[in-house]
This record gives C-alpha cells, sequence and structure tokens, in this order.
C-alpha cells in the first residue's frame, strides 16, 4: 500500500515517517511531497491509497489540490492535517469526503488511529469494488451463455443486456479463445481476454466452457471484420498457448447461436493443425462426414490375426482424418477410446504395463485429454507397442497359460481369487492345471498371483492420489496389514518406504 505524505515543513515530514511503524498498517512505499502541486504530481503518476497532507501549502492548497485529486485519484483515501482550526476548512473536508482531521501539533497516537482507520476504509473501499466486479462478471457469463445457447425470451435478453451494460442494436459475432493446458487459471484468463477488449474499445462479454475453452460475444457497431481480424490475431501473438477462432457475423442477438454453431468449427481446425493458431470465419455448406462403424471392425480384426500391423494402421487412419476427412473431433475421441478399451479387454496384464491407467476407464479420460490428433496418435500408438510386447510374450506359452494369465488379470482384484477358481474357469482340475503352468513358467498359479498383484501395487504406489487402503482393494488383498506385510516381505520396503524412495 502506497502513502502520500504533504507538507511543506521537512521537519513534519520526516518527523512523521520516523515516528510510525508504516508495515504494521500494510504500508511499504511513502512518498513526500512539499507543496501541492508536486503531491498532484507523484498522486497522479503512483496512485496511492492514501494522501496525507496539510490543509495550507505554497502553489496548491490542500482543499485545491484534493479537489483534483478526487477527478485524477478518486480511489486515493485523504486524511488532513491542519493547526487551523477553521470552521470553513472542515466544512471543506466533510464535501470531500475526508477520513479524517488531524490537528497540529499531532499527537502520535491520534495520528496511529487516524491511519488505521483510513487504512480500513481502504480495504473495505476494495472489497466493495471486488465484489461489485464479481456481480458484474458473472452478469456478464450469464448473458453470453443466454446469447450463445438462443432459447430464452427476447425480454429476458434484452434485459439482461441492460443489466450488464451491453449493446442492444449492434451488429455481433462469436469469438473463440481455446487455450489447452491452462488448468486452474481459467479465471485469470478470462478476465485477461476481457480487459485486453476494454481496452480496444469493443463492448464484449464472454464466458469459460470448460477444457479451455472461452467464447466472447463482440458488439460490433461499426467495428469492421478487417478490423476484428486484426484483434484476433494480437490475441495470438501475445502467447503462443492462445488460438483464437471468429464465428459469422450476425445483424441481432438473437441470431448469436448461428454465429457461435459456425465458430465452433474452429476448435476442429486446430485439432486437426495445431500449428495454425488463428481461424477466420469460413462459410460452408458441406457437413463433416461421421465416422464408419467399420473401422472400429477393421482394427480389431487386425488386433487378432496381425498385432504387428497397428501402428502402421493408426498412421493411415490419422493421415486419412487429417488430408481428407476431417471428422468431428468428439467422434474421433470416442474412437480411439474403443479402440483402446480393445487391447485392455484382451490383454488385462496392460493395466499394470500402461503409465497413468489404473482402470479400463481411465483410457477414456487420458484419450481426452489430447487436445490434437497428433497427440492421440502417438499415445494410441504407444498402447499399441505395448500391446504387441504383451502378444510376444505369450507367444512363448501355450493358449491354455496365456489364458490362466489373462483371467488372472482381470480378476486380481478379487481377494478369493485361488487355483480352483481358475481352474474350473478354465474346465481342468487344479492340480494337472498348477502343473502345466509350472511347466511352461516355472513358478505355481498362486504364487503368478502374489507376484502380479506386488508389481501391480508397486505401479499404483507410484501415483500419490491412490490410498494405501484403495491399492490394497484393487490388487485383491484382505486387508491393509496383510498387503503391507506381503509387500515388505517381497521387496524389503513397506509401501510406505517404497513410495518415500520412488518419489524422492
Amino acid at each position: 500500500m502506497r502513502i502520500i505524505i504533504a507538507d511543506d515543513d521537512d521537519y513534519t515530514r520526516e518527523g512523521l515517517i520516523d515516528s510510525i511503524e508504516w508495515e504494521q498498517f500494510g504500508i511499504s512505499n511513502i512518498l513526500e511531497a512539499r507543496d501541492g502541486a508536486e503531491a498532484l504530481r507523484l498522486a497522479t503518476q503512483y496512485k496511492p491509497e492514501i494522501v496525507l497532507t496539510d490543509i495550507r501549502m505554497p502553489k496548491l492548497n490542500g482543499i485545491d489540490f484534493a479537489e483534483k485529486l478526487g477527478e485524477l485519484c478518486p480511489d486515493s483515501k485523504l486524511l488532513f492535517m491542519s493547526g487551523y482550526l477553521d470552521v470553513n476548512y472542515l466544512k471543506s473536508a466533510i464535501r470531500l469526503s475526508a477520513v479524517d482531521y488531524i490537528e497540529k501539533p499531532i499527537k502520535l497516537l491520534d495520528l496511529q488511529e487516524a491511519i488505521r482507520k483510513t487504512v480500513q476504509s481502504v480495504h473495505r473501499s476494495k472489497r466493495l469494488v471486488n465484489d461489485l466486479s464479481t456481480k458484474k462478471n458473472l452478469q456478464q457469463q450469464k448473458l453470453t451463455r443466454l446469447l450463445i445457447e438462443g432459447t430464452a425470451n427476447p425480454e429476458w435478453i434484452r434485459k439482461q443486456c441492460e443489466e450488464a451494460e451491453f449493446p442492444v442494436n449492434s451488429g455481433y459475432l462469436c469469438l473463440l479463445v481455446y487455450s489447452p493446458g491452462q488448468a486452474g487459471h481459467e479465471q485469470e484468463l478470462l478476465e485477461y481476454v476481457n480487459d485486453f477488449w476494454s481496452g480496444q474499445g469493443v463492448h464484449a462479454v464472454g464466458d469459460h466452457l470448460g477444457r479451455g475453452e472461452f467464447v466472447f460475444v463482440l458488439a460490433l457497431n461499426r467495428l469492421k471484420m478487417d478490423r476484428v481480424e486484426a484483434l484476433a490475431k494480437q490475441l495470438v501473438l501475445r502467447s503462443e498457448h492462445h488460438y483464437v477462432g471468429t464465428g459469422g457475423r450476425v445483424s441481432s442477438l438473437y441470431e448469436l447461436n448461428q454465429s457461435y454453431a459456425s465458430v465452433q468449427k474452429a476448435l476442429d481446425h486446430f485439432f486437426y493443425y495445431p500449428d495454425l493458431h488463428y481461424y477466420p470465419y469460413q462459410e460452408s455448406h458441406n457437413a463433416q462426414s461421421g465416422i464408419s462403424p467399420q473401422l472400429f471392425v477393421d482394427f480389431y480384426i487386425l488386433m487378432k490375426s496381425q498385432p504387428s500391423g497397428l501402428i502402421e494402421w493408426i498412421d493411415s487412419l490419422c493421415r486419412q482424418f487429417t488430408v481428407k476427412e476431417h471428422p468431428p473431433r468428439e467422434q474421433v475421441y470416442s474412437l480411439f477410446s474403443s479402440l483402446g478399451r480393445a487391447m485392455i479387454q484382451e490383454k488385462g496384464a496392460l493395466l499394470a504395463k500402461l503409465d497413468g491407467i489404473y482402470d479400463i476407464n481411465d483410457v477414456d479420460v487420458r484419450i481426452s485429454e489430447c487436445t490434437t490428433l497428433e497427440k492421440i496418435r502417438l499415445y494410441i500408438q504407444e498402447v499399441c507397442r505395448i500391446y504387441c510386447a504383451e502378444i510376444e510374450k505369450d507367444s512363448r506359452y501355450s493358449h491354455t497359460i496365456t489364458s490362466v494369465m489373462d483371467y488372472i488379470a482381470s480378476h486380481v482384484g478379487k481377494v478369493d481369487l485361488d487355483l480352483p477358481e481358475i481352474g474350473q474357469h478354465m474346465f481342468m482340475s487344479s492340480a494337472h492345471l498348477n502343473m502345466l503352468f509350472k511347466q511352461e513358467t516355472g513358478t505355481t498359479i498362486t504364487q503368478y498371483i502374489r507376484e502380479y498383484r506386488i508389481e501391480l501395487a508397486k505401479k499404483l504406489i507410484m501415483n500419490e492420489h491412490y490410498k494405501m487402503n484403495a491399492i490394497s482393494e484393487l490388487c485383491g488383498f484382505a486387508s491393509p496389514s496383510y498387503f503391507a506385510k506381503v509387500f515388505r516381505i517381497c521387496t524389503s520396503l513397506t509401501p510406505v518406504e517404497f513410495r518415500r524412495m520412488k518419489l524422492r
């Protein structure tokens, strides 16, 4: 917090500065002025929260200074001091909304109390401004939603526009700002872009739609499209994280849902071409082609018959989407989530191998976090590589043994998973199945189950979001204490010690 101390007497100013512990009031910056003119210049430059000024000063007396200060720095709080208890001065101080009036010679306790009262007044004003700003922001966000949805009653929309001080008779368009990877900073970005429009003299309201997507409704008035394009490009240049697209211009508030529908195409554009950060409105008469269900069938057949060809197949598919078809990105997300799920369902052991995947539903989340087709391609091909590695490992074993391994991977969370259950599933006697398993793998089924559980537990422990009792349950241990006991036998460390060692 800043304060200006204005007094033509050097000893008075220096005495005030030295005698008060300003930090206890949150004041860290103290400026001095010898006359009213200098005080006004400093106030204009530094915008102080508090001005402590003598009433009688050369060049510009305290009352005249205060009047000009009210025009130039309306948020500054005034604190007068003077040795002249003149009724007219008191009336002027009251009229100028001075927080307090200190008599000279100044008593230290009186001055401290006056400063405390003034600081409290500053904080109250700031809270009021913040509350009003928050209310206005919420009104604008609510209005944005009403306009892009296009379902509200026209009279209701007009009323909301008037409350938000948004023009009701103008040309309009929707502008999209896409800023992926900025989680936790959405409100800051919304305010930043709103300030940008305000600084450019453009009436705009906006809202955050989720997933790094922000939409703004611009009132164009006489603003031409080439000016809009120039401003949009300025936004792009201000941050490497910004993608900006414009929708079609409409002539009415009640047509803005059409502009919003057209600007949504920018998201598909950025999804396929992430190097191009600006997408101007383009009128299109052709609907995007959807994704054929046959693609999943083709993938599944290849996955079962020739898994080594999966990576090349994914490459070809992504080139086809980018160069020719451009299907809606939501359909692309859905397709690749299905491909990832298919591989995990076929090989449950993938759950113990894939980073960040602890449950089959996590595949959907992981795919949805990919902001471009290229990122999806790289991720799903990594899943394909791990899948192929598992297939190659299983090729060393007979179909019976790989079936047992897959069953264990799919049912590892069952506390009572044991040899008799697996034998019943395989329609074989437990003893005979266990003998075949040990002949091929060198270990018994019971030992394999325990080792698989420990390897899965190691992976889950690496994720700090999982508590130990949850890991115990997911890995099929009867209790957290039993889990800790078995884990220590196998690794010489407790689960907590293992986490500390790996994550430090």
